[in-house]
């Protein structure tokens, strides 16, 4: 059994490097070889410098194919639909062409079955698949240039600063409407967005890549942990009918371990209104 199972693996390495080799030879390619085993060439011309370091987010464009030309998944570049990573989070088949990229980098990359899906198969992609990225990194920010850069993209001027990090700016003020107390019974609207796009699909199924990463309207009871530290800060300091925009540090937020929609070590800005108290 243990013999088959090395010959089967053999041979599928085998396979795939005839079929890179020959992917390399017909398109006249000059790529290098990782020890890993992933074959790839870098484009510096614009290269900044810049490395991710954990915790930092990478925003870039890319392109995964079959090496037959077939589209696996893609950002839409003319669209300027940007995909982010938030580098050292998860494990992801882009992690390693990842790493030989710094900001205004760009490169190709083909990925050995190994290193990408392995023996499993989806949809479109059969086991054992030998994968080509190209991939354009746009951006390297660090979560303080996140909370900056929230603050230029939704003309936030002159907000409050709290000593927990909470970036606070009132929208819509409502002087006369109920203050919001500890143990009430709170309702609001609002719409929370990541620094990047989430991958999506609108209404006719089409692919978006979009910052929201939910919206709607909820009923929680304030000052009692019932929600993030950050965004219960925040609606401490409204009135009912008042719209308030929240940056929230992931150290108020989802923190470190993030949650199955909010990845580890992610700055947030929450759009919310109150409307009702109890």
């Amino acid at each position: 059994m243990s013999s088959c199972t090395f010959n089967e693996i053999n041979q599928t390495e085998s396979d795939n490097q005839k079929e890179i080799e020959g992917y390399i030879s017909r398109s006249n390619l000059k790529l290098q070889k990782s020890p890993e085993g992933m074959y790839y060439s870098i484009n510096t011309a614009k290269s900044t410098g810049k490395q991710a370091f954990n915790t930092d987010v990478i925003k870039f464009y890319y392109k995964m194919t079959l090496l037959d030309g077939t589209k696996l998944d893609s950002t839409a570049k003319t669209l300027g639909q940007l995909k982010g990573m938030v580098w050292g989070s998860n494990s992801s088949i882009l992690n390693l062409p990842m790493s030989f990229l710094k900001e205004g980098e760009s490169g190709l990359f083909i990925l050995p079955s190994a290193l990408a899906f392995g023996g499993n198969s989806y949809t479109n992609i059969a086991a054992f698949s030998v994968i080509k990225l190209e991939i354009d990194v746009v951006s390297v920010r660090t979560e303080a240039e996140q909370l900056k850069d929230f603050q230029t993209l939704y003309k936030i001027t002159s907000p409050e600063i709290s000593p927990s990090g909470l970036i606070f700016k009132k929208l819509v003020e409502n002087p006369k409407g109920a203050a919001i107390s500890g143990g009430q019974s709170v309702k609001v609207n609002y719409t929370g967005r990541l620094s990047y796009g989430n991958l999506k699909y609108d209404a006719a199924g089409k692919v978006i890549y979009d910052s929201a990463f939910d919206s709607g309207t909820f009923t929680f009871v304030a000052g009692t942990g019932g929600v993030i530290a950050g965004f219960d800060e925040g609606i401490m300091k409204m009135r009912v009918g008042e719209k308030a925009a929240l940056i929230i540090p992931s150290k108020i937020g989802y923190g470190a371990n993030g949650n199955a929609t909010i990845p580890p070590n992610s700055p947030l800005y929450f759009e919310v209104e109150v409307v009702g108290a109890l």
